[in-house]
């Protein structure tokens, strides 16, 4: 399960001070729908009123400059840097379940030598 990163100091970036809490809100939810779903930051229109928001909040995030506005959606800006991206997700995801079969092998193996 991905994490939806946010730092503490947030809600005093100058680019969220302005911003109403509808939009802020909308920020929040959509990173965490982003996060879920691995879509590297992106947003489709299709999805804003499942969390609730309108399209003025989402323009009030691309206005403030954090989104992105594309034809069908929005994206969050620098996603990537703040973010981890689908491919490091799935990477990581992959090594775990190395290490845990690797763990259920040595367990069997314990078993089998009893």
């Amino acid at each position: 399960m991905p994490w939806f990163r946010v730092d503490d100091s947030f809600y005093s970036h100058p680019k969220v001070t302005e911003l109403g809490h509808s939009a802020v809100g909308l920020w929040l939810l959509a990173g965490c729908w982003a996060a879920q779903h691995l879509t590297d930051g992106f947003v489709p229109r299709t999805v804003l009123p499942r969390l609730g928001a309108r399209p003025r909040d989402a323009e009030a995030l691309v206005v403030a400059g954090l989104w992105e506005a594309k034809d069908d959606g929005w994206e969050f800006h620098d996603w990537p840097h703040y973010q981890p991206t689908r491919v490091q997700v799935m990477a990581d995801r992959e090594a775990a379940r190395q290490r845990m079969e690797k763990v259920r092998a040595r367990r069997k193996g314990d078993q089998d030598a009893n």
